[in-house]
């Protein structure tokens, strides 16, 4: 029988096994053993591409002729770890395959993410010689780069989006100053600011003959002190109040709330205590209060939008919004309606503001827009403006909770929702209902590589048993095992390609011709032989074929000869499939 015979016989082995069998139990004869049925299938496999019969009768059948070595374990160049029979460089041919678009631009992306990488330094110190090599590595270092990248969009959108859209504000509500009135931890609200005074009530304070005692500072605490601080008008509004109306700065508002005069021991009045120096100085609060207070600046203070609409809308307070700042007019409008206002020197503001606030509660809370429309000069408006922020601002609203500040919030809510709609699915569709149907048997050819090294006989028989009972058309299965190398393992009595034939009820007389085929190794190693075995194996009414493929290696190898490792057996699979 001649070489071209036997040319893809390893391919149809399992069909031709299954078939014989199968047709032998059949007709009511009983089945070959494994080594008859081993030498009728595949008398003399060969790992290679062209599989031969023995050089004996090759030789008397006018086969092939006989081959050198070198001729027998010449690469065929398909990539397949297969040898030829023919000698190097005979029959190459070479395809030109067009280049996709796709291909065009996964190219130009991945020198675009790598071109900083020079070839002579993948040349040279990668020794990476053919630039087929060094593509495939620049497209590795490109994908990792990818990869960074989405990770690195990943944190920006659950981490720094968040600080884009909404920065970090230092700020607290009322509730939360008046939960800081301990010694250790002592806040005040003072003007829309909040100040930490909880080392400054431990320091001396007053004059020799008025002391302000650490018990009488910490009344302040936790509270708005802006009762405690008045100013007079004249200062906190000197393009609006003439000194012609004011010439002693006498001019204080009315406080609208009675219960916040008698809340604190002591008003920082100026002209209240002759003994000081400091509260004979008209300016001081913007000389003394001020720049001591700022060394103990926390941040501000906010308020709820919707609580300032209820002091508008619903109890009809001068509470009012301006650009997201927060005013409070009750004093003004207290004052110039107390008798005290007899010649109306005291409705210093423009009248169009006292307009927009004594609206009797039809107009808006947030008077930005109204604010905006009167008509007057820049220099009118800046100074109501720096009068009202002396003497009214309280704070900001407090947008912590709009709709821009919570945005990330709601999208990483959004994908978790997601993620638990798509587990939720799988998990329903995983479910069954009513009486559980049967699957349709399979049609497909399938190959159950098991590979072996040194593992002991109960696990291998585990393992074979397993693969055979598997509910799957015995017809249509092929058990293929590699024993990676003669090799006895620890434990073991045998080698391993000893035990699993013997499981497999292989004769030990058989020994069929070793098989030249290229491994996947280094230099020498490169070379490796085979032997192959098979025939049917029986178990629990399960008949199944099977095949074995032993590395045995080559007469020059004495440690772990024919091992050449698993990714070596998975090629020598493909090939299997390529014949």
């Amino acid at each position: 029988m001649g070489d071209h015979e036997w040319t893809g016989s390893l391919s149809y082995a399992g069909d031709i096994l299954a078939s014989r069998s199968y047709n032998d139990v059949r007709s009511g004869r009983a089945p070959m053993s494994a080594a008859a049925l081993s030498a009728r299938t595949l008398p003399n496999f060969d790992l290679g591409n062209l599989g031969q019969a023995s050089s004996d009768k090759g030789s008397q059948q006018g086969g092939s002729p006989q081959r050198t070595p070198s001729e027998r374990t010449a690469y065929n160049g398909a990539n397949t770890g297969a040898i030829s029979t023919e000698k190097p460089g005979m029959h190459e041919t070479i395809e030109d395959v067009e280049i996709t678009g796709t291909r065009k631009l996964w190219t130009f992306i991945t020198w675009l993410l790598t071109w900083w990488i020079p070839s002579p330094f993948l040349n040279w110190c990668g020794r990476m010689k053919r630039p087929d090599v060094r593509m495939a590595w620049r497209e590795k270092v490109a994908i990792c780069i990818i990869i960074l990248f989405i990770w690195c969009v990943l944190l920006f959108v659950i981490i720094g989006l968040g600080l884009i859209l909404c920065p970090k504000e230092y700020v607290w509500t009322m509730e939360d100053i008046a939960g800081h009135n301990s010694p250790d931890d002592a806040y005040v609200a003072l003007r829309g600011r909040v100040y930490d005074i909880s080392e400054y009530v431990n320091q001396k304070h007053g004059t020799s003959s008025y002391q302000a005692s650490k018990d009488l500072m910490m009344m302040y605490a936790g509270q708005d002190v802006n009762v405690s601080f008045p100013i007079s008008v004249r200062v906190a509004c000197p393009s609006l109040v003439s000194p012609k109306a004011d010439p002693k700065y006498s001019m204080y508002l009315t406080v609208a709330d009675i219960n916040a005069m008698q809340t604190f021991p002591f008003t920082h009045k100026v002209g209240t205590l002759s003994s000081s120096k400091e509260l004979s100085d008209q300016s001081f609060y913007a000389r003394y209060v001020l720049p001591t207070m700022n060394l103990f600046k926390k941040g501000d203070v906010v308020w709820d939008y919707d609580w300032v609409k209820s002091m508008h809308k619903d109890q009809g307070k001068y509470w009012r919004v301006i650009n997201q700042e927060v005013f409070n007019m009750e004093d003004y409008f207290a004052t110039i309606d107390s008798p005290i206002n007899t010649d109306d020197k005291w409705r210093f503001l423009n009248n169009h503001i006292e307009n927009i606030f004594d609206d009797k509660g039809a107009g808006s809370t947030d008077i930005t827009d109204e604010w905006e429309r009167i008509p007057w000069g820049p220099r009118e408006r800046q100074a109501n403006y720096n009068c009202m922020k002396n003497l009214f601002y309280v704070g900001k609203v407090d947008d912590r909770q709009s709709v821009r500040c919570l945005f990330t919030n709601y999208m990483l809510l959004a994908f978790a929702c997601v993620l638990m709609a798509i587990v939720l699915v799988k998990f329903l569709t995983a479910l069954q209902f009513g009486n559980k149907r049967r699957p349709v048997p399979p049609s497909k050819f399938v190959v159950c590589q098991v590979p072996c090294y040194t593992e002991d006989e109960a696990s291998l028989v585990k393992t074979i048993e397993s693969l055979a009972g598997l509910d799957y058309n015995d017809k249509k299965k092929l058990i293929f095992m590699i024993c990676d190398g003669n090799i006895v393992g620890s434990g073991n009595d045998r080698s391993t390609p000893r035990i699993v034939l013997d499981i497999l009820g292989v004769d030990p007389e058989y020994d069929p011709p070793g098989r030249d085929y290229l491994a996947i190794a280094e230099g020498s190693r490169r070379h490796n032989i085979g032997k192959v075995y098979s025939g049917l194996y029986e178990f629990e009414g399960h008949v199944v074929p099977f095949m074995v493929v032993v590395k045995v290696g080559t007469p020059d190898e004495a440690n772990r000869s024919g091992n050449r490792g698993k990714r070596d057996s998975q090629i020598l699979l493909m090939s299997f499939f390529n014949k």
